[in-house]
């Protein structure tokens, strides 16, 4: 089905907002990139779908109700409609563009109790915010937990009235209250659907049905405290045993009385023989397939709230550079982004790196015939990652890319060699390539063109960019 709808790249939607990218979709739906600015956004998101598999009013209004909400932790919606391509109808909502979901990250690996916090107290805003307008999310899960610039934020187009059935007819899953069998909404279902998201994300898997009880759920071993907890009183089968997002919000805070005095019904995990290991979760979301969206440890550093990536050049820790092969490191330092999470205006995801001229000692003809006419880097280029960012990343992100130069030094062609593990990683480092100036390659006393790799490391103690000449 993303090959369908892939094939719509390129195409305008009322002759006004060009599909840049495809970003994702299933059976019902499809995401694109928008490159239009819309709202203050030099780019936004736009999701297209079939008009015939809704009820169109019903979901029009819904969308028009998220248009008015306006809070940190919501996407935004801008607009919605009708729109027709190759001849068919659907429906789109243009919506604020978030560069990195949770869904990215747990192929991976589980947050750490300190993300979980942070994203959990972003989450719980989002939600406290949403019920409050007398809505429901409807389908709280990794995949609608989104990171747009520096904030967290929960996806706001499948938003709708408290009480209302469900729309759309889909498979179950475990991320589905019991109660949403009969078609009815209400907080107490996304307060489930948090906790389900909150055992997936500290242990990379799903609560698993009890074979015994039947319609409890079994937690996965491992779960630290006060999460264990807060995943027990949001799993309870009966809606009113459940815990409500200001008491989740309050024992996340620390304040013990936020308990319930009361003797939990149908209690899943209570018992410490019921643990046992579920399978790992294969739901990342119903428009991120694991094929088409390879993250890794990156992603992280976006979900940690203020896990902001800034291309920004830095000096290299020693001017010596070899003719072939040169490296430069940017050390774990507290100036590295001026703060934890940087400016907003700093933290923008397009931000741009600024080249940093390096200047050789001896002028560029002496060195150059010194040197064989290899050649050598006078200008590089280093994405600076803030401190809270680096601090997330667990080993280290490796990403080559494959530059031409022309005969003046100029890259005039950069793309991927190796992309690693992180889609959000290889775009920063592919802009950052694209800023990289050499000092031409000799032949027979004449500058030629040539082609480099340029390699970036990524780690929590510092960036590494070198390059190193492959021809000729």
């Amino acid at each position: 089905m993303n090959d369908s709808w892939k094939r719509w790249e390129g195409q305008l939607v009322n002759g006004e907002f060009p599909l840049l990218r495809f970003l994702g979709g299933s059976e019902h739906s499809s995401v694109f990139l928008v490159d239009k600015s819309v709202g203050g956004k030099p780019q936004v998101a736009i999701k297209l779908i079939p008009a015939t598999s809704v009820d169109a009013n019903d979901q029009l209004r819904e969308w028009k109700v998220a248009a008015d909400l306006d809070h940190p932790n919501v996407i935004r919606v801008f607009e919605s409609g009708r729109c027709e391509l190759g001849g068919a109808d659907f429906l789109y909502v243009l919506t604020e563009y978030a560069e990195e979901d949770l869904s990215q990250i747990l192929p991976q690996r589980a947050l750490t109790d300190e993300e979980t916090r942070q994203v959990l107290a972003a989450v719980l805003k989002a939600l406290a915010y949403i019920h409050g307008k007398g809505l429901v999310h409807g389908r709280v899960k990794p995949s609608n937990i989104l990171a747009a610039g520096d904030v967290v934020k929960m996806s706001s187009d499948s938003l709708r009235s408290a009480g209302e059935g469900k729309r759309q007819q889909r498979e179950k899953s475990v991320y589905d209250a019991p109660e949403t069998a009969s078609g009815q909404l209400g907080p107490s279902a996304d307060v489930w659907s948090l906790g389900v998201t909150l055992v997936e994300v500290l242990t990379q898997r799903l609560p698993v049905l009890d074979s015994v009880q039947g319609r409890e759920l079994t937690l996965p071993a491992g779960i630290p405290e006060p999460f264990r907890e807060m995943a027990r009183r949001c799993l309870q089968v009966h809606p009113g045993s459940r815990w409500t997002v200001a008491e989740i919000a309050a024992r996340l805070a620390g304040k013990a009385e936020a308990r319930r005095p009361q003797t939990l019904q149908g209690e899943p995990a209570a018992q410490a023989g019921r643990e046992a290991a579920a399978t790992p979760s294969s739901d990342a979301g119903d428009q991120k397939k694991s094929a088409k969206w390879p993250y890794a440890l990156a992603l992280v550093a976006v979900m940690v709230v203020a896990a902001v990536l800034i291309l920004r050049p830095k000096p290299p820790v020693s001017p010596s550079e070899a003719p072939t092969g040169v490296s430069a490191l940017h050390p774990a330092s507290p100036d590295v982004a001026g703060s934890a999470g940087g400016s907003p205006e700093a933290s923008a995801a397009s931000a741009q790196a600024e080249p940093e001229e390096t200047s050789d000692q001896g002028g560029n003809d002496e060195m150059l015939t010194k040197a064989g006419g290899r050649g050598g880097v006078v200008t590089r280029v280093i994405p600076r990652v803030s401190p809270g960012a680096r601090h997330t990343i667990t080993g280290k992100i490796r990403v080559l890319v494959k530059v031409n130069v022309d005969a003046a030094g100029n890259v005039t062609q950069a793309r991927l060699q190796s992309a690693g593990p992180s889609k959000y990683f290889a775009r920063l480092a592919l802009e950052a390539a694209r800023g990289w100036k050499f000092k031409p390659v000799l032949a027979n006393g004449q500058a030629i063109a040539s082609e480099w790799v340029v390699r970036f490391g990524f780690s929590r103690r510092r960036i590494e960019g070198s390059a190193e000449r492959t021809a000729p």
